[in-house]
């Protein structure tokens, strides 16, 4: 039926095949190679040839965020190709909304023609199908929605019948191999669990474990966790934290207890997680091979309970200096901690605090409240500057300025050109999956590897591009720092609000000196 008006015109024709046991496509019908027969044979039907083809095997029509549709979108902002083919319109997507939107609005602005073949549809052409697309949208929505539910009453039912449905085991367990759901002791790692509980209850602290497993370089749950994937956005992935051991003590998974639905997606089309009442929570005791016994965990707990005595009173405390302190040397923030011995608030590098014993950084221990004193006395002091003698005042604020947004700028180029060069090798993957040189499942592993580079860096932009917001917020001219600077002298106890609309950073070197850098835009002052 497209034949007279097709073959008359220059296309440049991309087909696009989706398959998804998630939304229930486990029929013959809509197998890729099905899907490519139909395609490929309404073409040659038509006289035409497909520039390109685009298959996104394994994903929900529910999320647009597919690797082929993407490289899809990106060849039609550059021109490759200016005609869209599918099976069906539910191969394009499930989502009402978010597909209506591809056909009824991204595709015309671009001037691309898009043909649903099963359903009649073609966006050149009123047609029957094109009628009937309000209706078939909201099926294929209906449908997917149908099988969320599914699914998700599938998964709580495995997960009251105490059946691992996790993405990643925790550390000392692996998944049984000829039962996904089943978990059993990983040979390696359990021996690692087994001799943390032991340590603790022989008098060693969390920190000393954790020492002593790094001395040994015995791989970190971080590392076996990413063995496949970049640690290069971890701080330190090779050291055990000793947080991590306090993790590994708490967890009633070594005992046998499987804890699963603690949290779950909104709806079947928002991803972001929730967390979920107690009172529903699945647990299933006796659900797998404890690595310890019951009496060894429970005298972990206790020697945890005797040794967890945080002053409450400290707890939630605003120091004015937080967020603010930041060491020279490695650029860590400096964080505030109670010194038990000494009785009073400190600070110190984090990253010296965290791993002192492996020389990532040096020690810059400082009395809090003396640090808070001598800032404060600093800024009082630079204050009267500005109000009696001004020109000393520029010229020691301009010898302290410091522009932060030329350095976000700065690591957001850096970003995007990274992202680029990641997106160039998931193009070179793709061609390499197309060409055969490696199978479908060495493809997905290693675009979502990279796929998960780019989305952590694209997190990394949003972020500075909101700092860059909130510095451009915040900027303000003399006469509003004249009426700050007179609010900030007036103030007994001064604020952390108010010491932000003032300085930008501190920083300590490691001979305890101080760089104080200011808010202040040049020549404004």
């Amino acid at each position: 039926m497209y034949r007279n008006y097709i073959s008359d015109n220059n296309y440049k024709i991309g087909i696009y095949i989706r398959l998804s046991r998630e939304d229930g496509d486990d029929l013959e019908s809509e197998s890729v190679t099905n899907q490519r027969s139909l395609l490929t044979g309404f073409l040659k039907a038509n006289g035409l040839k497909a520039v390109n083809e685009y298959v996104d095997d394994g994903y929900s029509g529910g999320n647009f965020n597919r690797p082929s549709f993407q490289r899809l979108i990106k060849d039609i902002e550059n021109g490759i190709i200016n005609m869209v083919l599918t099976k069906d319109l539910s191969r394009l997507g499930r989502d009402h909304i978010q597909t209506g939107y591809y056909v009824e609005n991204y595709f015309p602005e671009k001037a691309i023609r898009y043909i649903a073949v099963n359903d009649d549809i073609d966006t050149f052409y009123e047609t029957s199908g094109s009628d009937m697309m309000p209706f078939k949208l909201s099926m294929n929505d209906m449908y997917a929605k149908d099988i969320s539910k599914k699914v998700r009453s599938n998964l709580l039912q495995m997960k009251k019948d105490g059946k691992f449905c996790g993405s990643t085991p925790a550390y000392g367990y692996i998944r049984h191999k000829d039962d996904k759901h089943i978990l059993i002791p990983d040979p390696e790692t359990s021996k690692v669990v087994k001799r943390i509980f032991e340590l603790y209850i022989s008098g060693y602290s969390s920190s000393s474990i954790a020492e002593i497993l790094t001395k040994e370089e015995i791989p970190t749950p971080i590392m076996i966790k990413n063995k496949e994937k970049s640690l290069k956005n971890y701080n330190h992935p090779e050291i055990w934290k000793h947080c991590t051991i306090s993790n590994i003590l708490k967890n009633p998974i070594y005992i046998g207890i499987l804890i699963q639905h603690t949290s779950q997606n909104i709806n079947y089309k928002i991803k972001k997680r929730r967390k979920v009442p107690k009172s529903e929570w699945c647990i299933k005791q006796n659900a797998h091979e404890q690595l310890i016994t019951k009496e060894t965990f429970e005298l972990a707990q206790s020697i945890r309970d005797k040794s967890n005595n945080y002053n409450k009173n400290r707890r939630n405390v605003e120091y004015i200096l937080s967020d603010f302190v930041y060491c020279k040397d490695c650029g860590a923030k400096m964080s505030i901690s109670y010194d038990k011995k000494r009785d009073r608030v400190t600070m110190n590098c984090n990253n010296y605090r965290k791993f002192s014993k492996y020389h990532i950084c040096f020690s810059h221990y400082m009395n809090y409240e003396k640090l808070e004193k001598t800032i404060l006395n600093k800024i009082s002091d630079l204050s009267v500057k500005y109000i009696d003698e001004k020109e000393e005042f520029e010229k020691i604020i301009k010898q302290d300025y410091f522009d932060p947004k030329y350095e976000l700028n700065k690591k957001i180029k850096m970003l995007t050109k990274n992202i680029d060069n990641l997106k160039l090798k998931q193009d070179s993957l793709y061609d390499d999956k197309f060409n055969g040189v490696i199978n479908i499942d060495t493809y997905k592993r290693l675009y979502d590897k990279i796929e998960d580079e780019i989305n952590i860096d694209n997190e990394k932009i949003k972020k500075y591009m909101n700092e860059i917001k909130s510095i451009n917020k915040e900027s303000v001219d003399s006469k509003d720092y004249f009426k700050i600077i007179q609010n900030f002298l007036q103030m007994k106890n001064p604020t952390k609000e108010m010491l932000n609309k003032i300085i930008d950073k501190i920083y300590v070197t490691k001979d305890k000196k101080l760089e104080i850098y200011y808010r202040i835009r040049k020549n404004k002052v």
